[in-house]
């Protein structure tokens, strides 16, 4: 009898080896689809102050980044600027000294500028574009005289910006600017050569903001 039913329990599991894969119970399938990254929230404007222009060379200034689409930003940079000369003493053979006029530059400007970013949902990623420079500068002599003149420039910028918890905008970058007065003024120190000189300097690009 105990033979009987071993032989009767083999023969169920044979048949039920042999029975096709449809007759069996579905067993559920492996997902393998590799599905796409939840897109970050999408963040069409951000206002930042760049700290470093201030402090180095006499510059207020600010950024809002429009960024109606992925990958392409529009950037205005609205600033003012007051530096001035440091006294410089010349001494002629007998050793009398002569002081050089001090020079005080102050204007408003403004840089239009457009940038590619490599990140989606706005101003995310490494960037790189150009900016056009238009500004408005008074310069005062140690006498009073002014001189009003109008700076055009270009610049080109490289960097990378991140939206930290997606709302603090943060960046970093670096890049070059050259600026043309319209008017002829002797070469001056640094910072005010920037403004009054023509050439080409390097620039270094540091914000903080707030994205919406």
């Amino acid at each position: 009898m105990r033979a009987a039913l071993v032989w009767c329990g083999l023969g169920v599991v044979v048949g039920i080896a042999a029975m096709p894969r449809s007759a069996r119970a579905a067993e559920p399938a492996v997902d393998v689809v590799v599905r796409d990254d939840v897109p970050p929230p999408r963040r069409i404007l951000s206002i930042e102050w760049n700290p470093l222009p201030l402090f180095a060379i006499g510059k207020l200034s600010a950024n809002v980044v429009i960024a109606p689409i992925d990958h392409h930003a529009l950037v205005l940079s609205p600033f003012y600027t007051s530096t001035k000369t440091e006294p410089v003493y010349i001494f002629d053979d007998a050793g009398n000294s002569t002081q050089l006029p001090k020079q005080t530059f102050k204007g408003f400007g403004t840089e239009i500028g457009y940038r590619y970013y490599t990140g989606k949902g706005g101003p995310r990623g490494l960037f790189v574009g150009p900016s056009l420079i238009v500004g408005s500068l008074t310069a005062t002599a140690q006498d009073g005289a002014k001189t009003h003149f109008v700076d055009m420039g270009l610049a080109a910028d490289i960097g990378y910006q991140m939206l930290v918890t997606d709302r603090v905008a943060v960046s970093l970058g670096g890049g070059a600017e050259y600026l043309w007065p319209s008017k002829t003024i002797p070469r001056q120190q640094f910072p005010s050569r920037i403004y009054a000189n023509r050439g080409v300097m390097p620039r270094v690009l540091a914000s903080l903001g707030w994205a919406f």
